[in-house]
């Protein structure tokens, strides 16, 4: 027997195979509709303030890059510039 029918009778058997019917709607729509929060572990909430702190850090340095990025690009414009003019 080749590797092809091999791999043939392997997915006749596949589509053959039955899947069970599971129905989880109604627990999951149960757990959403009693409201019931669950409190934050510690670690979740070391995450959350390291992912706040991360993000609130990220603006000023945004800005500052992009101040940095245009002073720095200025120069090398003018340089640019010229050549092009020149050819």
């Amino acid at each position: 027997m080749t590797w092809e029918q091999k791999l043939q009778q392997l997915a006749a058997r596949a589509r053959a195979e039955e899947c069970p019917q599971v129905n989880v709607a109604s627990d999951v729509l149960g757990i959403l509709m009693s409201g019931e929060a669950e409190p934050l572990t510690v670690a979740e909430s070391l995450w959350m303030w390291l992912a706040a702190g991360a993000s609130a850090l990220a603006v000023p340095a945004a800005v500052l890059a992009v101040a940095m990025y245009n002073a720095g690009a200025g120069p090398l414009r003018e340089i640019v510039n010229s050549v092009s003019w020149a050819m």
